[in-house]
């Protein structure tokens, strides 16, 4: 897969809103979609055309396919630009399908308005071990930087708010840039095109940057 395109950008209206970008978090973890045959109707509902999937993904691969997970990333946290329908596809014998090679994954991407309705054509991917593709993770995690050269990026109350910003320390690490603020909210700098703020325990300034998943 080509190198990942930088699918995270800071909000200049509202420090707690990052975005990330549906189209590029999609084609940075899954890759490029499969061309589908003409009798698969990309137009209808993935539930509708799924008869006519799970025969192609049998043809494709020599092995029986099943659905395993369809879910809308509206029902988590997330700061998608725009929320989606997916489905993964697997084996018939998987046992474990966040490691599973070979499977298959429809995503249908909400173009708008009432979110149980108003989807565009669905997609297909093929995709190995999608649990290190970066496809699962749908939050901004955030890191802090001293704003002087001069500061100790090394500080060890930095370090330590930096891990908890991190993706994966928890499922809401803007909370936790909350919680570590010292008093003030954050302030937009222009020549940075990013926010700065002050953290607890830590003596000088920062930036702070918005960081994406880590997409294999």
């Amino acid at each position: 897969m080509p190198n990942p395109i930088e699918a995270v950008k800071a909000d200049p209206t509202c420090w707690d809103c990052p975005e990330l970008d549906t189209d590029l978090h999609i084609l940075n973890s899954l890759g490029e979609p499969l061309a589908l045959p003409a009798y698969i109707d990309a137009s209808n509902w993935v539930s509708e055309e799924e008869p006519a999937l799970l025969s192609w993904f049998a043809r494709q691969t020599c092995q029986q396919y099943r659905a395993e997970l369809r879910d809308n990333t509206y029902n988590s946290e997330n700061n998608f630009t725009a929320n989606f329908v997916f489905t993964v596809y697997v084996p018939e014998d998987c046992s474990d399908w966040c490691w599973q090679n070979d499977i298959f994954v429809t995503v249908e991407k909400h173009l708008g308005g009432d979110v149980r309705g108003n989807y565009g054509n669905f997609s297909v991917f093929r995709v190995d071990s999608i649990a290190d593709s970066g496809f699962l993770d749908w939050v901004c995690g955030w890191h802090a930087s001293p704003m002087s050269i001069d500061a100790d990026a090394d500080h060890p109350d930095l370090v330590s708010w930096n891990d908890r910003f991190s993706q994966g320390y928890s499922s809401w690490p803007t909370g936790q840039v909350r919680d570590a603020l010292a008093s003030k909210e954050p302030v937009w700098c222009d020549t940075r095109k990013t926010w700065l703020a002050r953290l607890q325990d830590v003596p000088f300034p920062v930036v702070l940057t918005p960081v994406g998943p880590c997409y294999c």
